[in-house]
């Protein structure tokens, strides 16, 4: 039996930035090595992970991918079918 993922809903930028610091951090990374893995700047994953509502959506959403953070747009009040 596999455990369910623990879902929180992220409705600020500054959630989705602690979520994906809290992620990395867990992952052993520094913010300089993750930047090198997404190929962004150490300033931009600063400010991603501060909640900084000015950065790109696209790297956003491959940084959240690889600190293992999928990313759901579901309708409020819609079944997850879990």
């Amino acid at each position: 039996m596999s455990a369910v993922p623990r879902q929180y809903n992220v409705d600020s930028p500054e959630e989705l930035g602690r979520r994906i610091r809290a992620a990395r951090k867990a992952q052993g990374l520094t913010q300089v090595d993750l930047a090198e893995i997404a190929g962004v700047g150490p300033r931009f994953l600063s400010e991603l992970e501060r909640g900084k509502d000015t950065v790109r959506l696209g790297l956003t959403l491959k940084i959240a991918r690889l600190v293992g953070i999928d990313l759901f747009a579901i309708p409020r009040g819609a079944e997850t079918g879990r």
